[in-house]
């Protein structure tokens, strides 16, 4: 692993401030993940069409959702359904989704295994360096994501493995943008702020390799 990019100090002081608010959230997501896993099956028939069976996608244009956070697919839902994030294929799917619905789907993909078939064979030091080591003002990555991107279930971090690099640079780019800030999204607004374009490029590149 490489050396930090800037004193580890600073650096955790800010990762600390994150790790602050993650009882409080852990608290949350263990009081909101109730859910039927067969219910859930049945209800996200139609998601395999565009997730892939099981959440695991084969199409780069669409991610996997298996083995995702409950707490994280249920907001992600949630907020399609009530428009305070937009896609022209989610929100017309999730629109009619009551929030029984929502536990469920949540909790049947938080219990699939998550498999990744094609990681890309290039990565990028850059993006490893932020990922694993953050620099001042950017919080490592791997501090809420894992350190092989397996997100942090109770916490409703999501997994990051398997996701495209394309995927991941429109999604930090939305954050970046405030296009993405609803939720538990407020913390990425913050760090996506100060990425640029060539990081958030290294750091797609990164993620996309993990395995």
């Amino acid at each position: 692993m490489k050396t930090a990019i800037h004193p580890m100090p600073r650096r955790g002081r800010f990762t600390a401030g994150m790790l602050i608010g993650l009882s409080f959230l852990t608290g949350a997501a263990q009081a909101n993940e109730a859910g039927s896993i067969k219910a859930g099956r049945e209800a996200a028939e139609s998601c395999a069409a565009c997730h892939g069976e099981k959440g695991n996608s084969n199409n780069p244009a669409f991610p996997s959702i298996a083995g995702q956070s409950a707490k994280y697919v249920a907001s992600q839902l949630t907020a399609y359904r009530d428009g305070k994030r937009e896609n022209d294929i989610m929100s017309g799917q999730a629109s009619g989704l009551s929030d029984e619905q929502i536990r469920d789907i949540a909790v049947y993909y938080a219990a699939q295994e998550r498999k990744v078939a094609n990681p890309a064979d290039d990565g990028s030091d850059l993006g490893a360096d932020l990922y694993h080591q953050g620099r001042e003002n950017v919080a490592a990555c791997a501090a809420c994501h894992h350190s092989e991107g397996h997100g942090n279930q109770p916490a409703g971090f999501p997994a990051l493995r398997g996701l495209t690099a394309a995927y991941t640079a429109q999604s930090l780019k939305d954050y970046r943008s405030g296009d993405r800030s609803h939720g538990q999204a407020a913390l990425m607004t913050a760090l996506a702020a100060e990425l640029s374009d060539d990081e958030i490029d290294a750091l797609a590149a990164h993620i996309a390799s993990l395995d």
